[in-house]
């Protein structure tokens, strides 16, 4: 039942704000399942992925197809390299790390939520040619981040296709879910051949993460932007201080 809850809230996330989803997965997965990091987060991977492609589905009006398969292709090259370098570290590393990163996302997408949008006849439908080497750079670290701690990076996807790419808010946010959907897959293709997992723990996950993912897409159409990312910037700053205390505890015994 538990597993079912932790999936609901994980899709639920994704539906509403784009990403997120692995932020607060991976923490319950491994505080509410007692699951070591590394196979939290290849099952992250299947949570974010699948509830994402849902999504992708959902939203296939508001997808921007061509600048979500480059941004998607440069991210997949480089997630089995975050991969890689995750099995380098530690359990407890890797702990305070996602920590770290928790609350680094909390304070964007506080300052997200605060920003003043600016009107959309300002915007350009491309991004000036020097901004398009931030794009390719935002594409890189987000597979990076896949590979390393199994989450989506919607939190760094969205703000670049708004900003750099200059899209509207929610074709940024259904785009983002097109670009989680296959960077996550990419990333899985090379964890799951290493790491031994519960299939029917997966699926009764899964099962839990794309209910969420409906109804967060419902929920979406009726809150405004700022009060999701305030809340979800609120979730990522409590989990991320409990996780950062957690892990400094245990490299202090």
């Amino acid at each position: 039942m538990l597993i079912i809850v932790l999936g609901l809230i994980s899709g639920l996330l994704l539906g509403i704000t784009g990403g997120g989803g692995a932020i607060v997965s991976v923490p319950a997965l491994v505080y509410g399942l007692h699951m070591p990091m590394q196979i939290a987060t290849t099952m992250s991977l299947f949570v974010v992925g699948g509830s994402a492609l849902l999504g992708t589905i959902l939203k296939r009006k508001q997808v921007a197809w061509g600048k979500g398969l480059i941004f998607a292709i440069l991210g997949s090259l480089f997630s089995p390299v975050g991969s890689f370098l995750a099995k380098r570290f530690s359990e407890s590393s890797l702990i305070a790390g996602f920590a770290i990163l928790m609350l680094i996302v909390a304070v964007l997408m506080f300052k997200r939520s605060n920003a003043k949008s600016p009107p959309l006849n300002n915007l350009q439908p491309s991004a000036p040619k020097n901004t398009r080497w931030l794009v390719v750079i935002v594409a890189i670290f987000t597979g990076l981040l896949t590979g390393f701690f199994g989450v989506g990076g919607g939190f760094m996807i969205v703000p670049a296709l708004v900003l750099l790419n200059k899209l509207e808010t929610k074709v940024a946010a259904a785009t983002s879910l097109f670009i989680i959907s296959l960077i996550s897959i990419s990333s899985l293709a090379n964890k799951v051949a290493e790491i031994e997992l519960d299939v029917k723990l997966v699926l009764i996950f899964m099962l839990g993460s794309l209910l969420g993912m409906l109804a967060g897409n419902y929920i979406s159409q009726k809150i405004s932007n700022k009060l999701s990312q305030r809340i979800f910037a609120a979730i990522s700053a409590l989990l991320g201080i409990y996780m950062l205390i957690d892990s400094v505890l245990k490299f202090a015994v």
